[in-house]
C-alpha cells in the first residue's frame, strides 16, 4: 500500500476511532449528569403547571387549552386518569402503557421520574424514546378529579433553528478537515515521491537528477542533504572516471610498446621455450590494451566526450559483417548459425554499433556448447528495430541475470574465458547514448537470448 493511501486510511480510522469514543464518553456524560437535570427541569416544569391549574380552579376544557398551547412550544403532555382514561397534547406516543410508577401516582407518590429511571437504551438515544414511560409526571386535580400529567420535550421540535446552526458548523469543520488533511498528505507524499525518484536516478549512475523540494522542516533538511550527498557522489563519480580515462589512455602507448618489441623478439629468438614465452607476453599485452581500449569508451561515454558520429546504419549489414568476421571461431567449435536478417535502418554511431554486435556475437560463441546452434533474427515493426541473438550455451542462473551489466562482473562458469566482464557494460552503455534498450532471457543450461530495440525516430 503506497503511503498516500495508508495516511488516509489511517487518517479515517482515527476519525472513526475518535468518534466512538466521543460517542462512549458522551453516553457516560448523559447518564452522569444530564439525564438526572433534565429530569428535574421538566418534573419542575409539570409540577409549576399542576400549581397554576389548582390554584386558579382552571377547569378540563381551559386546562385542555393551555395544555394544547404548550405542546405546540415543543412538548408532548398526556392527562391520565386512574382507570386508563387519556388526553393526549402534540404528538403522540408511540408506547402509551403506563407502568407500576406511573399509577404509585394515584397511590400518593409526589413525583413520577421517568426520564431518569428509563432504561430502554444503555446510550443517550434513549432521550429520543417516544415512550409515555419516558416522561416526567405529577398529579393534578381537576373538577374534582386527579389525573396524572405527564410531560417531556418533542422530538420532533429538537432540531430548533440553533441546532441546525450547530449541526452546519460541525459538518463543514469536518469535511473542512477532511480536504485539508487530503491536501497535506498530498503534499507531504509528493515531495517523499520525488526523493524515492531522486534515489533511483542516482541508483542508476544520474547525479544531476534535479530534486525540486523547498521546504523549511524536516523533510527540506532531508532534501538539502539529499543535495549535499548528490553533489558530493557526483565530484566522486567524476573524478573516479576522470582517473580511469586518464590511467587507461596512458597504459596505451607502453603496452604498443610492449606488443611491438615483442613481435621484434621473436624474429631473434631461436628457442622453443623463449617463443614460447615470449607469445604470453604478446597475448597478455593485448589483453591489457583491449581492456584500456574499453575502459576508453566507457568512461568516455559516461562524461559525454566521445566524438559523435551518429549517420544511417544498415544494422543487417553489420550483422552479416561481424559473422563473417568470426565465421572461423563458429567453425572451430563446429557451431551452425542461422541468420534472418531483414534489410534495418537506424540512426547510430557505426562504430559503437560494431562494437555491441562483437560483443553479443562473441559472446553466444564462446559460451555455446560444442557443435550447438546460434539464431540472429533482424526485423523491424511500428516503432521499433529488433536485433535478437540466441545460443543453446550454457545459459546463466536466475540470481545473476541482473548483474551481467554490471561492469567487471562474471558468472561463474565464465571465470575460465578469455575476458574482464566489461563487454555487456560496454553493450548497455552503448545502447542507452542511443536510447536503445536490452532485454536479456535465459535459463541454465538451455541458452541465452539478448533483444535489442532501437527507437525508429
Amino acid at each position: 500500500m503506497k503511503l498516500l493511501q495508508r495516511f488516509i486510511l489511517y487518517t479515517f480510522v482515527i476519525i472513526c476511532v475518535s468518534i466512538f469514543i466521543g460517542f462512549i464518553c458522551s453516553n457516560l456524560l448523559y447518564h452522569a449528569f444530564v439525564k438526572e437535570q433534565m429530569n428535574d427541569r421538566y418534573l419542575a416544569i409539570a409540577e409549576q403547571l399542576s400549581k397554576q391549574t389548582e390554584e386558579q380552579e382552571i377547569t378540563l376544557q381551559a386546562s385542555s387549552d393551555f395544555l394544547q398551547t404548550m405542546s405546540d412550544l415543543g412538548y408532548q403532555i398526556a392527562l391520565v386518569q386512574k382507570d386508563g382514561e387519556m388526553i393526549m397534547f402534540g404528538a403522540p406516543f408511540k408506547a402509551n402503557k403506563l407502568n407500576d410508577q406511573m399509577y404509585a401516582l394515584f397511590e400518593g407518590e409526589k413525583a413520577y421520574n421517568g426520564i431518569k429511571s428509563f432504561k430502554n437504551s444503555y446510550s443517550m438515544m434513549s432521550h429520543f424514546a417516544n415512550d409515555i414511560e419516558n416522561t416526567v409526571g405529577t398529579k393534578v386535580e381537576l373538577e374534582g378529579e386527579e389525573w396524572g400529567l405527564f410531560l417531556r420535550p418533542n422530538n420532533t421540535n429538537f432540531f430548533t433553528e440553533f441546532h441546525l446552526i450547530i449541526f452546519g458548523f460541525i459538518f463543514a469543520v469536518f469535511v473542512s478537515s477532511i480536504i485539508g488533511i487530503l491536501l497535506m498528505s498530498r503534499k507531504l507524499t509528493q515531495s517523499l515521491s520525488e526523493l524515492t525518484s531522486a534515489t533511483q536516478e542516482m541508483a542508476n549512475h544520474n547525479f544531476e537528477y534535479p530534486l525540486m523540494i523547498n521546504r523549511k522542516d524536516e523533510i527540506g533538511q532531508l532534501a538539502d542533504s539529499f543535495r549535499m550527498m548528490q553533489k558530493r557522489l557526483q565530484n566522486t563519480d567524476k573524478a573516479r572516471k576522470k582517473f580511469v580515462n586518464n590511467v587507461s589512455h596512458d597504459f596505451q602507448s607502453p603496452l604498443l610498446n610492449i606488443r611491438g618489441y615483442s613481435e621484434l623478439l621473436n624474429e631473434e629468438l631461436s628457442s622453443i621455450e623463449g617463443k614460447k614465452y615470449n607469445h604470453i607476453i604478446q597475448t597478455e599485452a593485448k589483453r591489457l590494451s583491449n581492456l584500456t581500449k574499453q575502459l576508453l569508451i566507457l568512461t568516455s561515454i559516461d562524461q559525454g566526450t566521445y566524438p559523435t558520429n551518429k549517420q544511417s546504419v544498415r544494422i543487417d549489414e553489420q550483422l552479416h559483417q561481424v559473422v563473417h568476421s568470426m565465421l572461423w571461431r563458429v567453425e572451430e567449435k563446429g557451431l551452425e548459425i542461422k541468420i534472418d536478417l531483414q534489410p534495418v535502418t537506424v540512426y547510430a554511431d557505426r562504430t559503437l554499433l560494431i562494437n555491441v554486435w562483437e560483443n553479443l556475437i562473441g559472446n553466444a560463441i564462446k559460451y555455446n556448447k560444442e557443435y550447438g546452434e546460434i539464431s540472429i533474427q533482424c526485423y523491424e515493426n511500428n516503432s521499433e528495430a529488433i536485433v535478437k541473438i540466441m545460443d543453446t550455451g550454457i545459459g546463466i542462473e536466475e540470481q545473476t541475470l541482473e548483474k551481467i551489466f554490471e561492469r567487471f562482473y562474471r558468472v561463474d562458469q565464465a571465470r575460465n574465458k578469455e575476458g574482464m566482464g566489461l563487454g555487456l557494460s560496454i553493450v548497455q552503455e552503448v545502447l542507452s547514448y542511443h536510447n536503445a534498450s536490452i532485454e536479456v532471457e535465459s535459463h541454465a543450461k538451455e541458452g541465452t537470448t539478448f533483444t535489442t530495440a532501437f527507437p525508429k525516430k
